[in-house]
């Protein structure tokens, strides 16, 4: 049995008495054993049913979000967006550990913002970068590559370095040899991509952040509606391995979700995240997008590092930038 770790340990009480004595036998007592496997996978090894599983998997992927040891660079945990006000908003910038959903209408700048956060990843770290690569997957346009050279080509205006030695790194950086792209068109092929591919690339390229632009087009219309309960499994799995990446590998984890019309307490309609409780539940931080004929807005929905609030901003040819 491993208990190297009080940090990972899994509060057992939470468990029913079977659940308990299975976990107990398989010597699966500590969250970093459990997301080494599938869902599917970890049921067939301790023997337990589907909601018992998913139990075990939710409290396991919620130990490993919140355990601020998981692989820390000590100056290096909070990554900028680079935007001031948006760095604010968040506490400082992004976190490791988790996943951050940014969702929102179309044209809001949800795009905009992922394509920022992986050049980001690349600044020195004297500007709140991580001098690592990005893993791009895209599943419903092509890669905006005309806009993402644009705005590396802006890069030295808008990031300033306090000395000459920072200043020579920030223009060495080949920005766009860095971002590893992948075009995914269904569920199966992400879910290749996320078990397979990407665990070979964490292997032999210096990447640090993961984004699935978006994470809503591969399930949407793939399902009827008796293979709802199949969509949420999926969603799960596809969930709980990108925790299990980010605690292994010290990852920032970013994807982005569309919106749908729900009715509000007043009886109107507002837009919420698309994919429903069965992904809310597996997501660490959500922000949403937003614009009016005047702005752009980026608000916390939920978060263990800040309050809900907003902020406004603006997408210039640099990038998104604080109003």
């Amino acid at each position: 049995m491993n208990t190297s770790s009080v940090d990972d340990d899994l509060d057992l009480n939470v468990f029913d008495p079977y659940t308990q004595a299975a976990l107990i036998k398989g010597g699966f007592l500590l969250s970093t054993n459990i997301l080494k496997y599938t869902e599917a996978e970890f049921r067939k090894k301790v023997d337990l049913t589907v909601e018992a599983t998913r139990r075990v998997f939710i409290a396991a992927a919620n130990i490993s979000a919140s355990n601020v040891k998981c692989h820390q660079e000590p100056n290096n945990q909070v990554l900028t967006t680079g935007c001031i006000q948006i760095d604010k908003l968040l506490g400082g910038g992004l976190f490791k550990c988790g996943i951050t959903e940014i969702s929102g209408e179309s044209g809001c700048g949800k795009t905009q913002f992922c394509l920022q956060i992986a050049l980001t990843v690349q600044l020195p770290l004297p500007l709140k970068g991580a001098k690592s690569g990005a893993a791009y997957i895209c599943t419903e346009d092509r890669f905006p590559s005309s806009r993402i050279q644009q705005m590396i080509s802006n890069i030295r205006f808008k990031y300033k370095c306090d000395n000459k030695i920072d200043m020579n790194e920030l223009y060495q950086i080949d920005y766009g040899d860095n971002i590893l792209i992948s075009h995914i068109a269904t569920v199966e092929d992400l879910k290749k991509c996320i078990h397979e591919m990407l665990p070979k690339a964490l292997l032999h390229r210096p990447i640090k952040l993961i984004i699935i632009d978006s994470i809503t087009a591969v399930f949407r219309g793939e399902y009827t509606l008796s293979e709802l309960p199949r969509r949420s499994r999926d969603l799960r799995d596809i969930a709980f391995f990108l925790h299990k990446l980010s605690v292994e590998h010290g990852l920032w984890i970013i994807c982005v979700n569309q919106v749908t019309s729900s009715m509000s307490d007043n009886g109107g309609k507002k837009l919420v995240p698309s994919l429903g409780l069965s992904w809310a539940n597996l997501v660490t931080t959500r922000l949403m997008m937003s614009k009016t004929q005047s702005s752009r807005y980026m608000e916390v929905m939920f978060s263990p590092h800040t309050a809900s609030t907003k902020v406004p901003f603006k997408v210039t040819e640099q990038g998104i930038e604080s109003n």
